[in-house]
C-alpha cells in the first residue's frame, strides 16, 4: 500500500509486483528486483497512486548492476503534483519510509549511518549508497524494497526525499535473518544513472518535432504574408546542359531559438540544484555543456 503522496505501488495482471515511488508526473523509480517476476519480455506494469487511482506504465528502462529501474506513466495527466522535493543525505538525519506493504506491516524509520559509501549491492555493481540504521528490527524487510525514503521534518530541514530504499543486509551471525543495516541509492546516483535526466536527453527534449518545426514556419510564414496578393512566380528554365544546381543545406536553428532553449534548461537545472536532485558541484560542468550545446544548435549542428 503506498504510504502517501507520490509513494507508489506496482501491479501487473492482479499480483503486487513492490513499491516505487513517482520522480515526476511521467517517471517512476523503484528497486529493479522488485520487478524480477514480471512474465517473459512483459513491460507494461500497473502503478497505484496513493489515493488508489490506478494508472498504466511501461518498463522504460533497467540499471540491473544498480538494481535500479525507471517505469514511464503512459497516463501522466492523471497524475497529481504531489510530487517529491528532493535533497542530499546527510550522516545524521531521521530518515522514514513512507511504504509499507500492508497494513499489518509496520513504518521504517531511522537514522542515517553514512550518506555515501561505495557499496557492491546484489546486481553486482559498484554503487554510491546510503547506508540506513533501522529502529524495527524485523530480521525480514522483504516488501519494503523500491519504497522512497524521506528525511523527516526538523528544525533545520524541511521533510526531503532523499532516495529509493533497495536492500537489507544479512545478519552475520544468523544469516537466515537481516540486520537492522539497509541500503538506499540517493537521488545524485539515480539521475547518473539514467540518461532521462541528463542534459543532452533533455535538450533534445526541448526541441521539437521536424514536422512541429516545418508546421509552425508554414504559419508564421502565412500570418506575415496575409492580405498581400501575391504576384505570380517567373519561372526560368535553366540551360539544358547546365547541371542541377546542388542541395542548399538546411539553414541552422536561430540563434535566438537556441538561446531561449538553452536559457529554459539553465533555469531547470538552477531549481533542480536548489531542490537538491543535483549536486551543487556539478553545476558549473553542466552549464558549459549547455552552453556548447546552444553554440553547435546556432551554428547548424545536432547538439550532443
Amino acid at each position: 500500500m503506498p504510504g502517501s503522496g507520490y509513494a507508489v505501488d506496482l501491479y501487473q495482471a492482479g499480483r503486487s509486483l513492490g513499491a516505487g515511488l513517482l520522480l515526476t508526473r511521467c517517471f517512476v523509480l523503484t528497486a529493479n528486483h522488485c520487478l524480477r517476476y514480471l512474465s517473459g519480455d512483459e513491460e507494461r506494469v500497473s502503478v497505484r497512486l496513493g489515493d488508489g487511482t490506478a494508472v498504466g506504465g511501461r518498463v522504460c528502462r533497467r540499471v540491473e548492476e544498480a538494481d535500479l529501474a525507471l517505469i514511464e506513466v503512459l497516463e501522466p495527466e492523471l497524475v497529481p503534483l504531489a510530487l517529491p522535493v528532493g535533497d542530499l543525505p546527510r550522516r545524521g538525519d531521521r530518515w522514514r519510509g513512507l511504504h509499507r506493504p500492508s497494513l499489518s506491516d509496520p513504518h521504517l524509520g531511522g537514522h542515517v549511518d553514512a550518506d555515501a559509501v561505495d557499496y557492491t549491492c546484489a546486481g553486482g555493481g559498484r554503487i554510491q549508497a546510503m547506508q540506513l540504521v533501522a529502529e524495527q528490527a524485523l530480521g525480514d524487510y522483504s516488501g519494503y524494497s523500491g519504497g522512497p525514503v524521506e528525511r523527516e521534518c526538523t528544525r533545520t530541514y524541511e521533510p526531503a526525499l532523499l532516495g529509493v530504499l533497495i536492500e537489507q543486509y544479512p545478519d552475520r551471525q544468523a544469516p537466515e535473518r537481516a540486520a537492522n543495516v539497509l541500503f538506499a541509492v540517493p537521488l545524485r546516483e539515480v539521475m547518473n544513472r539514467f540518461p532521462h535526466f541528463r542534459t543532452d536527453h533533455l535538450l533534445r527534449a526541448l526541441e521539437p518535432p521536424a514536422s512541429t518545426r516545418e508546421r509552425t514556419g508554414r504559419e508564421e510564414e502565412q500570418s506575415a504574408t496575409r492580405g498581400v496578393v501575391a504576384a505570380p512566380p517567373v519561372v526560368v528554365p535553366p540551360p539544358a546542359d547546365e547541371a542541377p544546381a546542388p542541395e542548399v543545406p538546411s539553414a541552422p536553428v536561430s540563434v535566438d531559438t537556441a538561446v531561449a532553449k538553452g536559457e529554459a534548461l539553465l533555469s531547470a537545472l538552477k531549481e533542480w540544484s536548489e531542490r537538491g536532485l543535483i549536486d551543487p558541484a556539478q553545476i558549473a560542468g553542466l552549464q558549459v555543456h549547455v552552453a556548447k550545446n546552444v553554440i553547435d544548435l546556432a551554428l547548424g549542428g545536432e547538439g550532443t
